[in-house]
């Protein structure tokens, strides 16, 4: 008992550490921080569940709204939506959240797994770089992995009412996260129907089809709407246009939904993504219980200097990752012949077939952050197993602190470079004209030339003007003026006619985490009299130009 009190403190405290350097600010609301935020001012603000960015302020249809909702429940609490006052209580709320996470990620491997293989494989859940740097972003996925892994603590001790009732409110809760959600209530449906318990299965499904038909009923009656049907401009419901319509019709309407160019998706490229998805998630899952690949490579060239073998560093790592991911997935397959975690491994396999079905295989490192704690468990589980079953049980120990080792010492110095090189300092204006002073992770000198522009074009714009730019939302957020997604149009002179139907005064190009320069710069060389650069920062990294000799 003392030994498992010991564990928690020492979790406890290295959470805390962990978050020490981040304490101080407003959250991250850039991406899709920003579109939680504005539906959460939608919510406070009793104007439905809306776009306010957009012209028109449309209904959303992509994000399930419990985040928003919480955000709602911030502003009203501080009586303002000030970003950067609602983003300072946030921050620490998210920090509360973190802390809860870990601690019952603990409680959930700590259920199948020895008190020395839960507390390292918990301490890799901590560790993992995506699992600190969501923590930072006002995201749902650290409150999606929570509710998710606290559901599963509880359901395992459904012989109390009151656990069971619990988890059926984090189900519903952990899809009004994410509609990824979608695995867990299906798993826990699953597992009812493996035991033979129909009645329950029953249940279930009630409590699933309630979620489900509720939030699902909502994106009809706004894609029924007349609104949706007339939009304020014309391309403001297109499919490419991801934020303004739901997952599945981005997701498959494409070939590649960031570059429609490439032509509708089909059933043949729908399945050869599936396929090269499924062979890419052996080295993504082990991206989950470590760092992401970019890091493992650039600790290994630190490590071996100029020597020869420099050019090997891409196979090496492959290798490493391939390892991993192989131990994950034989823990997962164990775990379906337990009966116990049954449900985990099931979850986790439906959450990777939803994975493989999306198109950005960039975004999986951030998509599997939610499970690092199933993920944990499935690799300490079988290293177990290994050790267990090994002729020779030093061996299996010593293929155990080897494993162990490499993750840890990979993740302390991802933990190193990523507050060394990757914390940058922010700076800008806030509504009042005060400077806002900060740090951000990854906050690349782009996204400090595009906040230098927005300071520049707050004081210049006028209050009807509207703003083109990949980052919309986080636009509006800075500035108050009306924002939009360009068209995704190679043809400039297309792209300037669709342009000119919202119609926008402004048209930023930057240098995001959306590049989509190709849209955007050829419609101001095409006919450079129509348009006037009037804001560049250094090396190019953001221009504003302005629309003039409207036709």
């Amino acid at each position: 008992m003392k030994a498992e009190k010991g564990v928690l403190l020492l979790l406890l405290v290295l959470s805390i550490l962990v978050w020490v350097p981040r304490l101080h600010g407003p959250i991250d609301l850039r991406w899709d921080g920003s579109v939680y935020y504005i539906l959460g001012t939608s919510l406070a603000d009793g104007r439905g569940y809306r776009l306010l960015n957009e012209p028109g302020e449309i209904g959303a249809t992509q994000y399930p709204p419990l985040l928003p909702a919480i955000i709602a429940a911030h502003q009203l609490a501080l009586g303002t939506n000030d970003f950067v006052v609602v983003g300072r209580s946030l921050r620490l709320s998210f920090f509360v959240v973190f802390l809860g996470y870990i601690l019952v990620a603990y409680r959930l491997i700590r259920g199948s797994l020895p008190l020395r293989y839960a507390a390292l494989a918990t301490l890799v859940c901590l560790l993992n770089n995506y699992t600190y740097f969501l923590s930072d972003l006002c995201f749902a996925d650290i409150l999606f992995g929570l509710t998710s892994t606290l559901f599963f603590v509880l359901n395992a001790k459904n012989d109390r009412r009151a656990y069971s009732a619990l988890a059926v409110l984090l189900a519903m809760a952990s899809y009004l996260l994410r509609t990824a959600g979608v695995a867990l209530l299906v798993a826990w449906i699953a597992e009812s129907l493996m035991k033979r318990q129909l009645r329950q299965a029953i249940f279930r499904t009630a409590c699933v089809g309630l979620v489900m038909f509720g939030w699902q009923w909502y994106v009809s009656s706004v894609e029924s709407s007349h609104l949706y049907k007339n939009p304020a401009y014309p391309y403001q419901r297109a499919e490419y246009l991801f934020y303004n319509v739901t997952y599945a019709r981005n997701v498959f309407s494409f070939v590649d939904p960031l570059s429609p160019e490439r032509g509708p998706a089909s059933l043949v490229s729908m399945s050869k993504r599936f396929v090269r998805n499924v062979l890419r998630m052996p080295a993504s899952v082990a991206e989950g219980v470590s760092t992401n690949r970019g890091y493992w490579e650039k600790t290994w060239k630190s490590l071996i200097g100029g020597l020869p073998p420099r050019s090997l560093t891409g196979w090496v790592v492959s290798a490493v990752l391939f390892v991993l991911g192989c131990l994950v997935l034989g823990g997962l397959g164990l775990q379906l012949a337990d009966g116990r975690s049954r449900i985990v491994a099931l979850y986790v396999l439906l959450y990777l077939a939803l994975m493989c079905l999306t198109p950005w295989p960039g975004q999986f490192p951030r998509y599997l952050a939610p499970l690092a704690p199933m993920l944990a468990l499935s690799l300490f589980g079988c290293l177990l197993a290994i050790q267990r079953r090994s002729r020779r049980k030093i061996a299996g120990s010593v293929f155990a602190v080897c494993v162990v080792s490499v993750i840890v010492s990979q993740e302390l110095a991802t933990f190193y470079l990523m507050h060394t090189e990757e914390h940058q300092r922010v700076v800008y204006s806030d509504r009042a004209g005060n400077q806002v002073v900060y740090r951000q992770f990854f906050y690349k000198d782009s996204y400090r030339a595009l906040d230098e522009g927005l300071d520049w074009l707050k004081r210049r714009a006028q209050p009807g003007d509207v703003v083109a730019a990949s980052s919309p939302h986080w636009v509006y957020l800075r500035t108050g003026l009306k924002a939009v997604m360009p068209p995704f149009e190679l043809d400039p002179v297309k792209a300037q006619r669709l342009l000119d139907t919202v119609p926008v005064s402004y048209l930023i190009l930057e240098e995001g985490a959306l590049d989509i320069k190709r849209y955007t710069l050829p419609v101001t060389q095409k006919v450079p009299e129509d348009w006037t650069l009037v804001y560049s920062a250094p090396e190019g990294t953001c221009s504003i130009y302005q629309r003039v000799n409207r036709r």
